[in-house]
């Protein structure tokens, strides 16, 4: 048995062996689909639909064809329905949620107050991203490694062009107003979604492929949204030729940036700048509240300031992380033994 089969094997043993001894307590029953099945339907009409996304879309991204297994985790409580959650394989035993960084707010359909019992009560090495949620992150000592990235917005009542002024954009700003006057700007022009997201992710990935997971992922989502006005795509175009596009989702009376994508070749126009420029006034215009540019890269501080936080953590019960910790000690091993033998060669 190799390393990478031996560190498998031992983590499903160990998900398994720890999901039943938690379980015991927890006072919710687990129950594992590998399929969609009749019974799902039954219990999504028992739960509510968290910030009014559809059961449907969540069902729908769970179907998606992916070469990383999927499943789904019935809970009920008395053998009643608590919570349905969607999960996919992250890594050789670990998992997350087949929501992650797709839908803001949103993790899976969960009766109100049974949030953290739910992530507990699986049992598993499970990564969370916990986005523009209602509630903190639950504390708990199974709850760890929770990582916070800075996020930043403004509300869309605000004066705009006074704060990038006094983050020193302003500059920037005007410039690229000049240089793109001659381009026009557009909303929801269709197919606009798609040519956002596959440029996107062809951008950070490369050799881009239609099948790949994030694209279809993302893709669903747009399309299934669009539908029912909580998603749109802003696109700067030479005449009819798009040059730059930024996708945004609706949450609650907020609009939520997701990815932005400008041809290279337009760079020195400041095309990315004139259209989060023209995404500020568009979203005041539309009457959003606040227009949340997100976080993770300096640059968003220049356009609105600090509010809030995005996070991740992992919960893991404490048999399953402490045989993480055996076989992250095993590679460490098998890498310096790897390393050796590979100096002494050279020598």
């Amino acid at each position: 048995m190799n390393n990478l089969s031996f560190t498998r094997d031992l983590g499903f043993y160990a998900t398994k062996k720890s999901a039943k001894l938690w379980n015991q307590h927890s006072g919710l029953v687990v129950e594992w689909f590998d399929d969609w099945h009749p019974i799902l339907n039954e219990a999504l009409q028992n739960l509510p639909e968290v910030d009014d996304y559809p059961h449907e879309l969540f069902r729908l991204l769970f179907l998606i064809q992916d070469p990383k297994r999927r499943r789904i985790a019935l809970l009920t409580e008395n053998k009643v329905p608590v919570a349905v959650m969607g999960l996919r394989q992250g890594g050789s035993y670990s998992w997350e949620m087949i929501t992650q960084w797709t839908l803001p707010g949103f993790v899976f359909p969960v009766k109100e107050g049974y949030l953290e019992t739910a992530l507990i009560a699986l049992g598993i090495d499970l990564r969370v991203a916990w986005w523009r949620m209602k509630s903190s992150v639950p504390i708990h000592p199974l709850i760890r490694d929770i990582k916070k990235t800075p996020t930043y917005r403004m509300k869309c009542s605000e004066d705009f062009e006074q704060y990038w002024r006094e983050s020193n954009h302003f500059k920037s700003v005007r410039q690229a107003r000049n240089r793109c006057s001659e381009f026009t700007f557009d909303v929801d022009l269709p197919g606009m979604a798609e040519w956002v997201i596959r440029n996107w992710i062809d951008q950070w990935w490369g050799n881009f492929d239609p099948e790949m997971q994030e694209f279809k992922d993302k893709l669903l989502v747009a399309n299934y949204l669009m539908a029912i006005k909580k998603y749109h795509t802003l696109v700067i175009r030479d005449n009819e030729t798009p040059i730059a596009g930024a996708t945004l989702s609706v949450h609650g009376n907020d609009l939520v940036a997701g990815v932005i994508y400008r041809k290279p070749e337009y760079g020195r126009y400041g095309v990315g700048n004139r259209l989060i420029d023209l995404t500020f006034q568009w979203a005041a215009q539309t009457g959003y509240e606040t227009f949340d540019i997100g976080g993770g890269q300096e640059y968003k501080r220049r356009w609105a300031p600090q509010e809030g936080e995005r996070l991740e953590f992992n919960v893991c019960p404490e048999y399953l992380y402490q045989v993480k910790r055996f076989v992250n000690w095993g590679r460490e091993i098998r890498y310096r033994i790897l390393n050796r033998n590979q100096k002494e060669n050279t020598i």
